[in-house]
């Protein structure tokens, strides 16, 4: 069970607070509508290399540090596939989340179509599936959405004793926090950095068979909760130099007590909270 959980944050991406002081409490301002630049470069055999620190909020035990080499793998008609390490297998969230689709660049964007996998255990055979999802936006003002979707998933889970169907509603979507950010990666100060966030919320909603009344119940698995928030900074002719990720969750403590009172035993953790960090180290990039 403790692998569990760490293997699902290393899946995903999820943000802890930075230490520079333009976060999300500024009011949007309007850029200059003409930024252009390359912040994330695309030419086949580019490389970053990142240090990536994983710690488990709730057991040190599960602690962890290791490394991701992310290169660009293949180009076709101007979309891009990333490849990390030996295996395809990321330590970083984001570079799971990077290498789990393919990216297009424009003058002052960055737009992923992919997938991520549903970062709460019972649900990781589920993926989201997203086109469109701008990373970031060098003419979007400060903390001004980018992109959007939202759905539903049916399946069921598996409870141990009992298997009931639940709904996943979610919503994966960008912010553009700032465009003019700085930060400190491996003792190297950055500034003119675009910062943005990733984010996954999620709703999860369970039917049961109620065996007072007998009859069907839903209940709140998970009320509406930011499972996953990622902060990410892009440099130009660099890439994302940092990002920061947080996975939590806590199951509706309503539902817990219920669930008992039926007779129904929840097998995993009913609660969770991680941090994955991943700080580029060094890269190779060709001149664009």
């Amino acid at each position: 069970m403790k692998q569990l959980f760490l293997m699902l944050t290393v899946a995903l991406f999820v943000a802890s607070c930075s230490s520079d002081d333009d976060g999300g409490t500024n009011p949007p301002t309007n850029p200059p509508t003409d930024n252009t630049g390359n912040y994330f470069p695309l030419t086949v055999d580019d490389y970053w290399n990142y240090d990536v620190e994983y710690t488990d909020n709730n057991d040190s035990n599960n602690n962890s540090s290791s490394s991701d080499f992310l290169y660009v793998a293949s180009e076709t008609n101007g979309s891009f596939d990333l490849g990390v390490n030996t295996n395809d297998i990321a330590n970083g969230a984001m570079n799971g989340i990077l290498v789990n689709g393919t990216l297009e660049r424009t003058e002052s964007t960055l737009v992923l179509d992919g997938s991520i996998s549903i970062p709460f255990p019972g649900f990781e055979t589920s993926s989201i599936d997203f086109t469109d999802m701008v990373l970031y936006d060098l003419n979007a003002a400060n903390n001004s959405q980018l992109a959007s979707t939202s759905g539903s998933i049916d399946q069921n889970i598996d409870l141990g004793t009992d298997v009931i169907p639940v709904t996943i509603n979610y919503t994966v979507s960008t912010t553009q926090i700032n465009n003019n950010s700085s930060v400190s990666v491996g003792g190297t100060n950055y500034t003119g950095v675009s910062k943005a966030r990733f984010k996954l919320n999620l709703n999860v909603i369970a039917t049961i068979l109620n065996p007072i009344t007998n009859q069907p119940q839903n209940l709140n698995i998970l009320g509406n909760q930011d499972v996953t928030v990622g902060t990410n900074y892009f440099v130009e002719n660099i890439g994302l130099v940092k990002s920061e990720t947080a996975i939590n969750y806590q199951v509706d403590q309503t539902t817990i007590e219920l669930l008992t009172l039926f007779g129904i035993d929840i097998p995993f953790p009913t609660s969770g909270s991680a941090t994955n960090v991943q700080e580029m180290t060094d890269y190779m990039v060709a001149e664009e």
